[in-house]
């Protein structure tokens, strides 16, 4: 009999069983990421300090069978934050699919949440043949938001021999020799990698950023500090003028599984003191992606948000890409009103 109750392993099992369940569902026909267990760790363990109020598991006389994970988070619904949750890793095992797991676990998630007085969670889902049903099938689903990328391409070549349809291939292979290279030109003055210190001067920056958004992840200090530093996960380069930090890029490596293996780069917060110049905003992304090349980073990516000017990206030798993704919000309690035409921020995890 599947019991459902909280997740009783590390990150370790837990990398183990999302990798397995996907990769051998769909990693012969579709690019997936490999979520190692140095990245569990940072997204959801912490090195087992963090709270599993909503790590959510199924278990058939001991054997895990299904998951649902998400992390506590607070959630930025108009122009006020609500306690919710932030998660899209739903995975149940082949062995036991159509059994209604997946409901289960949902409906378990859902109870946590009220018990908690948390209001919603908020997910950033992959569009395509092998969106996750649970996205699909809750009653009390909300799609609300097609989600387009930023991409820059450091390796056309690579990217072409691990693509999986010839059109892609052929994108790639053409494209090489209008790729800008800029950015290995941009000069590192007054950029260094980032400081427990800096702290304060970057949340600051981060709730600047978060002015324009009406629906999305909305950082706490606690929470920033665990995302710009732990262990040897994120990198963060800040740059300082006259003693002050004035601007920041974050971003983390992860590995995508297609025909082989390559690395790509996922930027998740860049933010600036309105002082900064057009110039010294694009000479901080550059730098930045000096340092994804040298670490062999074959393409970057981020989700486009209203917290950035496209100019800057442009200048920066980055390409627009429509959909690839898209915000889900899954509203257990009641009385909670969604932005008709909501402004987002959210993670591409």
């Amino acid at each position: 009999m599947v019991e459902v109750r909280t997740f009783e392993g590390d990150a370790a099992e837990a990398s183990w069983f999302i990798n397995r369940v996907w990769q051998s569902s769909y990693g012969k026909t579709s690019p997936l990421p490999v979520w190692s267990e140095r990245l569990i760790d940072w997204l959801l363990f912490r090195g087992g300090q963090a709270p599993r109020d909503y790590l959510v598991a199924a278990y058939d006389r001991g054997t895990l069978v299904g998951t649902l994970f998400a992390e506590p988070a607070r959630i930025r619904i108009g122009t006020r934050e609500v306690d919710g949750s932030y998660g899209s890793r739903a995975s149940v095992a082949s062995s036991h699919r159509r059994e209604g797991i997946g409901g289960r676990l949902t409906r378990e998630l859902f109870r946590r949440h009220r018990d908690r007085g948390a209001k919603l969670t908020l997910g950033c889902v992959a569009t395509g043949p092998h969106e996750p049903g649970l996205w699909k099938r809750a009653r009390s689903a909300h799609p609300l938001h097609g989600l387009g990328l930023w991409l820059h391409v450091f390796d056309a070549r690579a990217l072409a021999r691990w693509s999986f349809t010839d059109s892609q291939r052929r994108l790639f292979t053409l494209a090489r020799p209008f790729l800008c290279q800029g950015f290995r030109k941009a000069g590192t003055e007054g950029i260094r990698p980032y400081r427990p210190s800096d702290l304060p001067r970057c949340m600051a920056l981060v709730h600047r950023m978060m002015q324009p958004v009406t629906l999305g992840y909305a950082y706490t200090t606690e929470r920033l500090a665990h995302q710009l530093q732990y262990r040897d996960v994120p990198r963060t380069f800040v740059l300082e003028q006259d003693g002050e930090v004035r601007g920041l890029v974050n971003s983390y490596s992860l590995l995508m599984t297609g025909v082989g293996e390559i690395t790509a780069e996922v930027v998740d917060l860049m933010a600036f003191d309105d002082t900064v110049s057009a110039g010294d905003r694009q000479r901080l992304l550059q730098v930045a992606m000096q340092d994804m090349e040298r670490r062999g980073v074959a393409c970057a990516g981020m989700l486009r948000n209203p917290c950035l000017p496209a100019s800057l990206m442009w200048r920066a030798g980055w390409l627009p890409l429509p959909g690839g993704a898209k915000l889900t919000c899954l509203v257990p309690t009641s009385g909670v009103e969604l932005p008709a035409s909501p402004r987002v921020f959210t993670h591409l995890r």
